[in-house]
C-alpha cells in the first residue's frame, strides 16, 4: 500500500479561535455506530438506527443526542496520535473535557448514566463551528469525572466530565 502525500499546510490567516460551543452526546450501547469523517471534521453519522447529516444543531438533537452548552472558555478537545513502526499501526486517541455547572442530583444522575454506557456517540462544536467526533469507529466512554462544591464564592459548583475515544 502506497502512502502518497499529495498536500501541504499553509500559513493561514490568526481567524482561528480555541474553545468549545456545544457538546452533544448520543448513547449506541449495544448499537453499531458508523462515521464518515473528511479530515477530522465530520460530515454525517450513523447511529441510532439513521444517518444524520450534520449542518445544524436541529439535526443532532432530533436524532436522540442530548445538548450540553459549554461556557466560555472552559471545554477542550484534543487527539493524540500513536504510531508504531514495529506493529505497523497508527490510531488515534481523542479526549475531550467538559463542565456543567450547578451541582445538583440530577445531573449527577446524568453523569452516573453517562459513566455506565459502553459506546456513546459524542460530538464537540468548537469555536470555529466545526463539528468533531470521538471514537468514531468504536465510541466513546467516560474515562474521568469531578463533581465538587468550590470553596470560595467565585470557584465553580458542579461537574468536570472527561469523555475518551479511540480511532
Amino acid at each position: 500500500m502506497a502512502c502518497l502525500l499529495n498536500t501541504g499546510a499553509t500559513l493561514d490567516c490568526r481567524s482561528s479561535l480555541g474553545g468549545i460551543k456545544s457538546v452533544y452526546i448520543g448513547s449506541t450501547t449495544g448499537q453499531d455506530i458508523s462515521i464518515t469523517a473528511s479530515t477530522g471534521v465530520a460530515t454525517a453519522l450513523t447511529a441510532q438506527g439513521g444517518t444524520i447529516d450534520i449542518t445544524s444543531v436541529a439535526d443532532l438533537t432530533s436524532s436522540g443526542m442530548f445538548e450540553f452548552q459549554q461556557p466560555r472558555q472552559t471545554a477542550s478537545l484534543s487527539e493524540t496520535g500513536a504510531f508504531s513502526e514495529e506493529n505497523g499501526t497508527a490510531f488515534y486517541t481523542q479526549v475531550g473535557s467538559l463542565v456543567v455547572n450547578t451541582l445538583e442530583g440530577e445531573k449527577l444522575n446524568t453523569l452516573n448514566i453517562l459513566g455506565q454506557n459502553t459506546r456513546l456517540v459524542v460530538i464537540f462544536k468548537d469555536g470555529n463551528d466545526r463539528y468533531w467526533i470521538l471514537g468514531n469507529d468504536t465510541g466513546a466512554i467516560v474515562t474521568a469525572s469531578t463533581a465538587e462544591s468550590g470553596t470560595a464564592f467565585g470557584d465553580r459548583s458542579g461537574i468536570t466530565i472527561e469523555v475518551t475515544g479511540i480511532s
